[in-house]
Parts: structure tokens; C-alpha cells; sequence
């Protein structure tokens, strides 16, 4: 059986909460142009309507962009200027000023939401390049300053890269696809012995067919398990390869091509974006008169991942897609034909493909950045720590495929190598302190458990049965608002005589924040 009660709606009252999304945020959209004064948007996206449409130097040559701050932050790499920016969102207008000025080119942004930390990539040459990290917490005294920086990434020209949603990894391929290290995972867990190291260095398959290849864009998993690496070569031929971090392959989609990428349809991609559920892939090119697609991946069987074109709608030279908070949404950044020199800013319903809203952004072409605000917290649910060893191995505690902790829904977590198929499922609203005040994570070898640790409170504690090794935790969350952005912890301690005196092990853990 499985457990089907979290904690009780009195308990979570105690929480604190915020806001409800109102499902109207904001998409920025950014340039690269010409000048030292390149044009961004703000656009509604229930409307379609441009609430800010401006030139400024402090959206020059845009290499990236996030929101943080429940809406009100919006951090921009500029390659040009040479910094990242900031604007301070108040409802109505826009307030920029400098971040971060390293002296050189930035690329990209990435926000640890729960470090409150953002990091770029940035160098004195185009090969010396590393991750870096600045402290952007509003409250801090260091607010803007440096923290901490990468070794091991320069060496060769390396421009896009992605840090997962937890904080705790980051992918930064080559530009030019070749050699062994073409694919850079590092780690970014300051509670890691590995922090700021290089831990995985892979070659991308991908260019079988094609005697030249460059990366587009990159993804990782909310599990920060598979990394997926979208390329483009000569003669029209692009793939997506994916790979898997916790048994150190590539995903092959179809062996009978002699490649292991999932080989595109279509030519010249640019831009890519991964559901927060991970079920799914949204990828724009600029090939042909343009286009936009969805993926619907398949990581146990690759072989059945599905491709839809969006046909509802042109895109020519499509340079920007993401997908919005909850997942329900794609904003696609394209060339407007009409305009000439202009872009449109289209959003469709991911599934359908049906046209919600567009707007036309005049002046504004070479749109290649587009960010959804997060005006509340969507539902994510990421993992942390390690467990401990048992009969079967180290237990493994993750979301189960295409669930995330959304209002009025319902939420798995697996719970896998369970010797016995019997395990007690802890949860609890905090990773730092139990409700009898001891510190977290708790060294439980003076109760038997050697070489184990209690990682989140034990507020609640659940039996897990099953007929083999993996069982699962289910969790019926009510449509309550009260309990929007609510944060809730779980651990799994499996039934494991072998593993030590006391006769239970422990798996690594889980975050999850309710939302939609």
C-alpha cells in the first residue's frame, strides 16, 4: 500500500504563504541588435498587451534573463556591457540599475531561488570562462558582491549553459561540438566535497552525419537527472541528446541511425525549454520559413518519444521559446514578417497549440530571450542530500514521472531498493531543524544507524508497503489557497535488517513547494 495522508490542513495553516499567481505574468523579452541601447518588452500574458517597450543600455545584447523575488527582480546578462543588470518591478514601471560588473562579458543567468544566489558565466577571454557566483539577497550586506566561482570549466569557448532548478548542478557545453569534455556537468551544492567542480566530463554523440555541429541550448531535469544538449550541423541535420547523470550514458532513441540523439525534423533549432515536470520539451529553429515544436520525451523508452510541430501559427526565424510557471503555457519569440524589423511575441497553449495571445514588438528584432515572471511559486519538488547504504544499495527517493505538489492534485514520490518493500516515510516543514529543536541534517549513529542522517524533520511519519523493491508515497493535496507556497520536506527510512543495528537505512530527500 501506499501512504495517502501528508499533514493535516490545521498544520499547514502554520506555514507561512504567499500570495496566489493571478496567471497573468509578465514574459520579458529581450534583444540583440546593433548600438549600445538594444530594445526589451514586457508583456502581459493574459492580454497580450505591451506594458513597457523601451531602449536602454541596461538590456544591451541580452544573453539572459530570470525573475526572482515573487515577480518584483529581474536580473539581466549582458554580453556587451559587460555586467548584469537588475530592474526593480513595481506594477507599473521599471526601475534599472547594476548588479554585477566583472569587466567582462556575462552569459546567461541562474537563479538559486532557495540559496538566493545567481550565477553567471563570464571571463576575460571566450575559452577562460567560468561560473560565478552573486549573493542576491535583498536583506544581505554582500547584496551584489561575489561569492564564489568554478574551476575546471575554461579551456574551451563555451557560451550556453543551464543551472537546474535546485541549484545543485549545471550543464555548460562546448559551442563547437568535439573531444571528450564537450559536455561539462558541475557542482554547485555548497554542502558537497565536490562544490565547484567539474564531476562529470562527457563527449555529445550528436554529429554523426554531419561533418560540422554547434550547441543551441541545454536543459536539465528537476530531478538533476537527465541532461538534455540541443545541437545543429551542416546540411540541415540537428538532434537533441540526453543524458542520463545517474547511470552515466546518453539516452539512445533510435540505435538503427548509428547515433544515440533524438534526431529533429526539422533544421536549424535555436532555443529550447523543459517542463518542470520533466514529461515534455519545447524547442523553436530558424530553418525553413521557421517553426516551434513540442517533445514529448520518453527516458525509460526513448524509442517512444513523440514530436508535434505547432502548425497554428508562423513563426519565421523563431529565436526564443519558453514554457510559463505551471506548464500549460509556450511564449515564442519570431520575426515579424510584416513589420520588417520588428518581432512578434506569440503565446500558445503547449498541448493544443491554440493561439492565446500575440503581440507585435516593433523595432525589436533578433528577440532571442524570453522570461516568465514568477509572480508566485510554481509547484517544484527537488532533491537533496544522500541517503545511506543498505542490502539492496542506497535507497532512492524521487518524483515520480510527470507529478509535481500542485493544488488540488495529486503528488507521488518513489521510493526505490527497498529490500523488504516496507519503508517509514518522514515528513516535515523544515531541512534545518527538527520540532525538538535539534539541528538538521542529524547524525543518527548513536541510535544504530552508522553512517546515516536524519535530513528533514519527522513531523509526520508514514508506512510505506509493497510487494517489491519500490513503493510509493501519495499525497491528495486540496485546492486550498491556504497553503500556496507552502514548503514541505520528505525522507524515506526503509525496513533493512542488514543495513545496521537498528535494521533501517535512509534515502536522500525531498523539497517540494506547493503551487501550480
Amino acid at each position: 500500500m501506499s501512504g495517502h495522508r501528508l499533514l493535516s490542513l490545521a498544520v499547514l495553516a502554520t506555514a507561512s504563504v504567499l500570495p496566489c499567481q493571478t496567471s497573468d505574468e509578465l514574459v520579458f523579452v529581450g534583444t540583440s541588435t546593433s548600438g549600445s541601447s538594444d530594445p526589451h518588452a514586457l508583456v502581459s500574458s493574459a492580454s497580450g498587451a505591451v506594458l513597457v517597450a523601451a531602449n536602454s543600455t541596461f538590456t544591451d545584447n541580452v544573453t539572459g534573463a530570470a525573475w526572482t523575488d515573487q515577480g518584483r527582480s529581474l536580473y539581466v546578462a549582458q554580453g556587451l556591457m559587460d555586467r548584469i543588470a537588475v530592474a526593480q518591478w513595481n506594477g507599473t514601471a521599471t526601475s534599472w540599475s547594476t548588479l554585477f560588473a566583472p569587466g567582462d562579458a556575462c552569459y546567461g543567468v541562474g537563479i538559486d531561488h532557495d540559496r538566493k544566489r545567481l550565477w553567471t558565466l563570464t571571463g576575460p577571454t571566450a575559452s577562460a570562462r567560468e561560473l560565478v557566483c552573486i549573493d542576491i539577497d535583498l536583506q544581505s550586506s554582500t547584496y551584489g558582491n561575489q561569492l564564489a566561482q568554478t574551476t575546471g570549466v575554461s579551456g574551451a569557448l563555451r557560451e550556453r549553459w543551464y543551472l537546474s532548478r535546485s541549484g545543485n548542478l549545471a550543464c555548460v557545453p562546448k559551442v563547437l561540438i568535439g573531444g571528450s569534455n564537450s559536455l561539462l556537468l558541475v557542482d554547485l551544492d555548497p554542502a558537497s566535497p565536490s562544490y565547484l567542480q567539474v564531476i562529470t566530463s562527457a563527449a555529445i554523440p550528436g554529429a554523426t552525419a554531419s561533418a560540422f555541429a554547434a550547441v543551441a541550448d541545454c536543459r536539465i531535469s528537476s530531478d538533476d537527472r537527465h541532461v538534455s544538449v540541443l545541437w545543429a550541423g551542416t546540411g540541415g541535420v540537428a538532434g537533441l541528446a540526453v543524458w542520463d547523470e545517474f547511470v552515466q550514458a546518453w539516452l539512445d532513441f533510435d540505435a538503427s541511425l548509428g547515433q544515440q540523439d533524438y534526431a529533429l525534423p526539422l533544421a536549424s533549432p535555436t532555443k529550447m525549454d523543459l517542463s518542470a515536470d520533466n514529461t515534455f520539451a519545447v524547442i523553436c529553429g530558424s530553418g525553413g520559413s521557421g517553426w516551434a515544436a513540442r517533445l514529448d520525451l520518453d527516458y525509460a523508452t526513448p524509442q517512444n518519444s513523440a514530436w508535434t510541430t505547432y502548425t497554428q501559427v508562423a513563426t519565421p526565424q523563431a529565436d526564443g521559446i519558453s514554457i510559463s510557471p505551471e506548464d500549460s503555457r509556450v511564449a515564442i519569440a519570431s520575426t515579424n514578417i510584416t513589420a520588417g524589423t520588428g518581432s512578434e511575441l506569440t503565446i500558445l497553449d503547449v498541448q493544443s497549440g491554440a493561439i492565446l495571445q500575440q503581440a507585435s514588438l516593433a523595432g525589436m528584432p533578433n528577440a532571442s530571450t524570453t522570461a516568465w515572471q514568477d509572480a508566485s511559486p510554481t509547484a517544484t519538488y527537488t532533491l537533496f542530500g544522500q541517503g545511506c547504504p543498505g542490502a539492496l544499495g542506497t535507497p532512492s527517493l524521487a518524483p515520480a514521472f510527470g507529478f509535481r505538489p500542485a493544488l488540488g492534485s495529486l503528488f507521488s514520490v518513489d521510493v526505490d531498493n527497498l529490500p523488504n518493500g516496507m519503508a517509514i516515510m518522514a515528513t516535515g516543514l523544515s531541512d534545518t531543524i527538527t520540532s525538538a529543536g535539534f539541528p538538521l541534517p542529524l547524525d543518527l549513529t548513536l541510535i544504530g544507524m552508522s553512517g546515516c542522517q536524519q535530513l528533514v524533520d519527522a513531523l509526520v511519519l508514514d508506512l510505506l508497503a509493497y510487494p517489491g523493491p519500490l513503493a510509493t508515497w501519495d499525497w491528495v493535496i486540496p485546492a486550498n489557497p491556504a497553503i500556496f507556497g507552502m514548503e514541505f520536506f520528505n525522507q524515506a527510512f526503509p525496513l533493512d535488517a542488514a543495513a545496521n543495528a537498528l535494521g533501517f537505512s535512509a534515502s536522500n530527500a525531498g523539497k517540494g513547494t506547493l503551487g501550480f
